[in-house]
Order: C-alpha cells, then structure tokens, then sequence
C-alpha cells in the first residue's frame, strides 16, 4: 500500500505488500484514522497511515477481506484463509485497543465464503454486508444485532451506503 501527500505526484508506501492489503477506509469523522483489512490480520493507523498496529485479539481466523467503520467502531470480515471457510463478521471499539468480538445475533454461526472486499459498508450506525450466495444482512446499530434483510440475490460483489 502507498500513500501520496502532494496529489499524486510522489508515492511513499505505507505497508509492505506482503502484508496482502484487501481493503483501505478511513474515519469518516477522524481522517487521521485509516483501517485495514489484510490477509495479516486487521491493522490501524491513527496517524493518517505514518505508523501502524495489527490486531488481532478476539478473531478466530487472521486472514481479513473487508472493513468498515460504522460510528465509534470498526467491523471486519475474518476467515481461515482465501478460500474463506469458516467466515465470521467481527466488530471493535475504536477507543483504544481494538479487541474483537464476533457478531452473533441474526447471524449464522459461520458462512462458508469470505465476506469479501467492498461487500461491507457502513454509514453511521448502519451496516449491510453481503455474501455469496446471495444474501444482504442489515445492522441498526454499529453491528451489535442483525437481521436478513433480502435473500435469493445473486452473488453480491460490492455493497453501498450513501
């Protein structure tokens, strides 16, 4: 991953490549604030990207395809691998440490694909994520419970929020 600060023109790069980097976002209120879901784990800037911290402390699986903030917290997607068995929504304070705690309520025990890149969005309290086969999940509030809100979709590629 790479940064620019002057509009494009010069490139730094921020974290090293192998780190796998799925998806970048930043606080829609704190820009300083960048998070990242990788196949490393999740990782946080609070610095705008000069520094960062991976966490991985409450998931069951380090390998992270997508991310959104969603008020003062964080959700992240999590699986055993690329092939993403065993997929989980976790979510985490943005005060201090984040520490992960997997998302339950309205939701299965596991999903059998990776909840993948740009497949989770959130806006405000709001959260939707979608999955492979074809269902979309809406949370009220910041992730703490959920509900099915369609079904019968296609395979979802990419959710939105605005």
């Amino acid at each position: 991953m790479a940064r620019s600060r002057d509009g494009g023109t010069s490139w730094t790069p921020t974290i090293d490549i192998e780190q796998d980097v799925h998806q970048v976002t930043a606080h829609p209120r704190e820009p300083k604030i960048v998070v990242v879901a990788s196949a490393e784990g999740f990782a946080i800037s609070r610095n705008g990207g000069d520094s960062w911290s991976f966490v991985t402390a409450g998931l069951h699986a380090h390998y992270c395809r997508a991310v959104a903030v969603a008020g003062d917290h964080v959700l992240v997607s999590a699986a055993t691998g690329f092939r993403g068995r065993r997929s989980a929504i976790y979510r985490a304070s943005l005060d201090g440490a984040p520490r992960f705690e997997r998302c339950r309520a309205g939701l299965p025990q596991w999903f059998d694909e990776n909840i993948d890149t740009a497949c989770l969005a959130a806006a405000g309290r709001l959260v939707v994520f979608g999955t492979a086969d074809g269902r979309l999940y809406r949370s009220r509030d910041a992730g703490t419970g959920w509900e099915l809100a369609l079904k019968g979709l296609p395979r979802v590629g990419c959710v939105a929020l605005g």
